[in-house]
Order: structure tokens, then C-alpha cells, then sequence
């Protein structure tokens, strides 16, 4: 079968659900409709990419920001993000907060606390806690609060950031029943420039008082909230079979009976609003000005509910033998509304969906999932279907190798963001078409291994012109990616690297870094009879040379621009890991090459990276 995550099924239990281990961290996540809480994920607690704190560089492996931890990003490599159904589809900011499919579900015998924190130059502060408790045998609460506090290195840059997830579960003696619930709430304030004025300032060292350099922007800001309550719970229609003795005499026989499978149900409410000011309008910073030509004040409140009911022929919870054949059959109702300066629009519609997996030999796992728009005028006739298989071509450790392919077919409306929005600089009312997307991947994967390619064709386009206006490909376009992840140790030293090559057929529509390169060296030595464990070494990033993307914080995105190619250097970080008991600590200096002459860090044209810098951050673990 194929499963979310790094599966446990070794781990012993003093029960059927919680792990005799005290000091096991494991967890689950929202997949209950189909698979069981007893799969198990563990949570790392190594010294593997301690260093790289940024929340970003967690959920990613290459990031375009605009030089300060907290501010809007853009993802370099290309990915589809395609949601059937409603979509606001402004997604500048999204990894700073909490989605149902990201809250972590612990499932440990005694209470697990870890506070996390970092520091660095430029009054740059994260703060993370997570605490999970069983207050029952079967009831467990927990929380996980999140906070970025960073002043930047340049004027108007500082970015004020928390979230918070409180969550629990509970589940009877037998697992018959389950209910998850969580409640989300985040918080965005960032100051925005609009990057440096003049590039040339930064690019020879002009004014090494960066605090002082000219900016675009001198007195706008972006304000985000979002908050939503999720629940997710579970039945099984059949008891748990009892296990029957037979006869050493007689052969092992299974008793026939009929299974009735599970039945699921998920609400799911989010509220979201997006807020742009700026108390010092420059017209030379917008294209138009509709209302006020002193202060701009743009909002946009949205919220969406969603109910889904399922039933699957998901067998009793068993971590051990995975059934060789699933089903999934559900519907979802959502209900979605947007306000903004001018305009109040709600969105009603019905989808049912599926996913089955099979196993037809014990080498080949296959998985297919689907879902359609029955209703809803602009989101009626949107799917999606996809199909992934999995050939294991050598079965034995340590040469466990299997082929994996992938397809997928999409077609959804246009987002409502690039469709209708109306503000004090940006008025736009369209009717794009709905897009279309194929796509296939291939991959291998061995041990620390891994190779693959993917190809998209995609028809009708979405993307925001140099006029900063948002535009339509009406035609098809293709995109290409290869890659490679490779680890290897060569004894106390490893290198874990990573190579993407990536190309549009369209480049005057899709602007890509060709060559994108990841490489981690590091030098482990374990001190004091095995007490303390070090990890020292560089990460080294590099973009080849392309006209990236700039950012317009007035509206939060991206947009094509032929002025300034950034790209073709290395950013280079120097870093100790090391821990003590249950104590992680790193230290590092950040871009290191900028302290020897080299002026062109950027990712994000205009947004200057961060200079040479100190950060040092620990996490402390406690089971108790």
C-alpha cells in the first residue's frame, strides 16, 4: 500500500494503541476516513537540517523571499497547486499557517513538550512550542504556537508573525470509534518596501548601512488573519473479529464473515481576510488610483464551510497487514463567500470523490483517487484524477529499489482572485476559461536515492503580465523537470545533494531557473563516550541566472518583468549542530561569501538577501 509518511510498524505496545517506548515521539495525521491512527510516523529529532530554521525552507528545498524570515515567497521550482472547487488563490503567505492536513496528531505514553528557539542579527526572533498530554487513557490534548518576530536588514521590513493550533482526540478501548478536532488561528503583519530603489547602492557596497538605503515603499504594510475549526471523526461498522484457536491437528482455516467497513465525517470551517495600507501613496508606486489618492486602504474577507461524508471498506485497525484492497466513496459540500470593496459573492456546490488502491502482487501497489463538480455556476465541470504506481524491481535490503509513475488530469476554474478584484489601485472583472493541466512523473528510488522526471501540458494558463495585471495563456504550454536527491556517507563525513533541472516551452509566460543545486557537506564526530554528537559543515545553494518574478505587495503576487536577471551565484551558510541529552543547538553564519566582496544575493529582484550574519537556535525536548 502506499501511506503519507515514514511508516512505524516495529515499535512495540503496551496496549493496541500507545507505545510501551515512553520516549517514542510518534504521530498521525487527518487521513482517518481510510486509514488507521496505529500507522505511525516518527518524529525527527536528529541533527539532519537543524540548522535550516526558516518554516519555508521546512515544506521546501528551494525558496525565492524577499530577505527576511516572514515575508512573502514564491516557490522556484514549478509545482501545479490546483484545488477543485473554491479557491481564493492568493498563496504568497500560506506555509506561515496551519492547514488540517499539517497538525501533527502525538501519540505518546507520558506528556511531550518542546520549545524551540532562534536568534540572530537584526533583532530576528522564532519562537516554537509544542505540547501533547493524554488527560484520559483515550483522550489526549496538545498545541502547537508558532512565532516570527524580525525587525530586516533593510527599512520596512519587519515582519510580526504567530500561529496557533490547539488540537485533541480521543478514541474508544477498541478503536472502534475515533474524533479528532482542531482550532487554527494566525496572525500576518508585515511591513513591505517594494524593494531598494536603486540596485546599484547595494551592488557595489555604496552605503554598507543598509538600514539607510532608499526604498520603494516607506510607510505600506500587509495584514493577514486566518482562523477555522476542524473536525474529523470515524466509525466502524463491524466489531473487531476476535482472534479463534484451531486444532494443531486440523489446518489453519479463516472464518468467513462479511465486512460493512467505515463511515467518516469532516466539517471543515475557514476564515480568512487580506488587508493592504499604505499611509503615504506615491503615484509613481501604482499604476491607478480609483478612490483615494492619500491613503489606501484595501480589504478582502472570505470564509468557506465544508462537510464531507465517506464510507470505505477500510477493514478493522491493523498496522501490521495492510489490506490489499481499498475503496473510498464520499461527497463534499462546500460553501464559500467572498467580500471585498465592492462586491459580496457566495459559492454553493456538491462534489463526490473516491480513491481506491490495490495490490495485485506483492511487488506492485497501483492508487487512483478522483473527484467532480456536480453544481456551482462557475466551479460546475471542474475534476481531477489521478493515477500512481509503484513497482518494487528489488525487494532486499539494502538494494530495495522500486519504480514509481504518476499521472494526473485536472481541470478547475480560474481562482477567484485572478477573476474579480477591486481595490484603491487594481480593478479587473474577467471570465477566464477553466485551465487544464496533464501531467505525467516517473521516478526510482533506492536507498538515499532518487531520480525522476516530470511534464506538464497545460492549456489556458494563469499568470500576472508585466503590467502587473493578471492575463490568460489561451493556447498550450509545456514545462519539463528532472531531478536528483543523492546522500552518501564516506565515513564520518556525508553529503546529502540535490539537482533540479527544469525549462518552459513558453519562457515569455513562465520564467524558471534552469539549473537549480542543493548540496549539504558535513563532518559528524560523536564526543564524551557517545554524549554529545556534532554536525558541522556548509549548505550550499545556487540558481542559474533567469529573468525571476518580482513582487507587487499591493496585491500580493508575482509578476513577469524583462529588467533585471538575478541568479548564477552561491549562497553559502557555515554551520555546528549539536546536541546534549535531549538539547539540539546550531550556530551558523548565513552567506558567508557576501563578507568577501559578492553584491548580487538575490531571489527575488529588488529584495536584496540577508548580508553575513550570526544565528544561533536551540529545541529542548521534555517527556514529563
Amino acid at each position: 500500500m502506499i501511506f503519507p509518511g515514514n511508516l512505524v510498524f516495529s515499535q512495540k505496545y503496551d496496549s493496541t494503541f500507545y507505545p510501551a517506548d515512553s520516549n517514542a515521539i510518534l504521530h498521525f495525521t487527518n487521513k482517518l476516513d481510510i486509514y488507521s491512527p496505529l500507522l505511525l510516523s516518527p518524529l525527527d529529532t536528529t541533527l539532519f537540517d537543524f540548522e535550516a530554521y526558516d518554516p519555508l525552507l521546512k515544506k521546501m528545498p528551494f525558496v525565492a523571499s524577499l530577505g527576511n524570515v516572514g515575508l512573502a515567497y514564491k516557490n522556484p521550482e514549478f509545482n501545479i497547486l490546483n484545488n477543485t472547487g473554491f479557491d481564493y488563490g492568493c498563496h504568497a503567505f500560506d506555509a506561515y499557517f496551519s492547514h488540517p492536513d499539517d497538525v501533527l496528531y502525538y501519540v505518546n505514553p507520558k506528556p511531550y513538550t518542546e520549545v524551540g528557539y532562534v536568534t540572530g542579527a537584526k533583532k530576528e526572533q522564532l519562537l516554537s512550542v509544542k505540547h501533547d498530554q493524554r488527560v484520559l487513557k483515550r483522550l489526549t490534548f496538545g498545541l502547537d504556537f508558532d512565532l516570527i518576530s524580525s525587525l530586516g536588514t533593510y527599512q520596512q521590513q519587519k515582519s510580526n508573525n504567530y500561529n496557533l493550533a490547539l488540537k485533541t482526540n480521543y478514541f474508544t478501548e477498541d478503536l472502534r470509534y475515533g474524533i479528532l478536532l482542531n482550532y487554527t488561528n494566525g496572525r500576518i503583519n508585515v511591513e513591505e518596501n517594494g524593494g531598494i530603489l536603486y540596485d546599484s547602492i547595494y551592488e557595489q557596497d555604496i552605503e554598507p548601512s543598509r538600514s539607510i538605503i532608499p526604498i520603494k515603499l516607506t510607510n505600506a504594510g500587509n495584514g493577514l488573519r486566518s482562523s477555522g475549526v476542524y473536525l474529523q471523526q470515524y466509525f466502524q461498522l463491524s466489531k473487531k473479529s476476535k482472534s479463534v484457536r484451531v486444532d494443531s491437528t486440523e489446518s489453519e482455516r479463516r472464518k468467513i464473515k462479511f465486512k460493512f467497513g467505515r463511515i467518516s465525517h469532516s466539517f471543515n470551517y475557514k476564515r480568512n481576510s487580506l488587508a493592504y495600507s499604505d499611509l503615504a501613496v506615491d503615484t509613481l508606486n501604482y499604476p491607478v488610483i480609483y478612490q483615494d489618492s492619500l491613503i489606501t486602504y484595501d480589504s478582502v474577507f472570505f470564509q468557506h464551510v465544508e462537510n464531507t461524508f465517506s464510507w470505505s471498506n477500510a477493514d478493522y485497525l491493523n498496522r501490521i497487514n495492510p489490506q490489499p484492497f481499498l475503496i473510498l466513496l464520499g461527497i463534499k459540500h462546500q460553501l464559500a463567500e467572498v467580500q471585498d470593496t465592492l462586491t459580496k459573492t457566495t459559492f454553493s456546490h456538491l462534489a463526490p470523490y473516491g480513491s481506491i488502491e490495490i495490490s495485485p502482487a506483492p511487488f506492485l501497489d497501483l492508487k487512483g483517487s478522483g473527484s467532480y463538480v456536480l453544481n456551482g455556476d462557475e466551479y460546475q465541470g471542474d475534476f481531477d484524477l489521478s493515477a500512481i504506481g509503484t513497482l518494487q524491481i528489488m525487494r532486499n535490503k539494502p538494494y530495495k529499489t522500486t519504480l514509481n509513475f504518476e499521472m494526473n488530469f485536472d481541470n478547475h476554474a480560474a481562482s477567484y482572485f485572478y477573476q474579480h478584484y477591486f481595490s484603491n489601485h487594481f480593478r479587473w472583472d474577467n471570465g477566464f476559461n477553466k485551465v487544464k493541466t496533464n501531467g505525467i512523473a516517473a521516478f526510482i528510488a533506492m536507498n538515499r536515492f532518487k531520480a525522476g522526471f516530470d511534464i506538464f501540458k497545460i492549456k489556458d494558463y494563469l499568470y500576472f503580465g508585466t503590467d502587473t495585471l493578471p492575463k490568460q495563456y489561451n493556447q498550450s504550454l509545456e514545462v519539463w523537470k528532472i531531478y536528483l536527491n543523492k546522500q552518501f556517507k564516506l565515513g564520518k563525513f556525508d553529503v546529502d545533494g540535490r539537482f533540479i533541472y527544469q525549462k518552459a516551452s513558453k519562457p515569455d509566460i513562465i520564467r524558471l531557473p534552469e539549473l537549480m543545486a542543493y548540496f549539504t557537506f558535513t563532518f559528524n564526530w560523536k564526543l564524551f563516550n557517545g554524549a554529545l554528537h556534532t554536525r558541522t559543515g556548509f549548505d550550499v545553494y545556487y540558481y542559474s541566472k533567469y529573468y525571476a518574478d518580482s513582487y507587487i505587495p499591493a496585491i500580493r503576487s508575482f509578476y513577469l518583468q524583462n529588467q533585471k536577471e538575478i541568479g548564477d551565484f552561491m549562497h553559502i551558510d557555515a554551520f555546528l549542530n549539536f546536541n546534549v541529552k535531549r538539547t539540539r543547538f546550531f550556530m551558523k553564519f548565513q552567506n558567508v561569501l557576501s563578507g568577501f566582496g559578492q553584491r548580487n544575493f538575490y531571489t527575488v529582484p529588488h529584495y536584496p538577501l540577508q548580508d553575513m550574519a550570526f544565528k544561533f537556535g536551540l529545541s529542548w525536548r521534555f517527556h514529563d
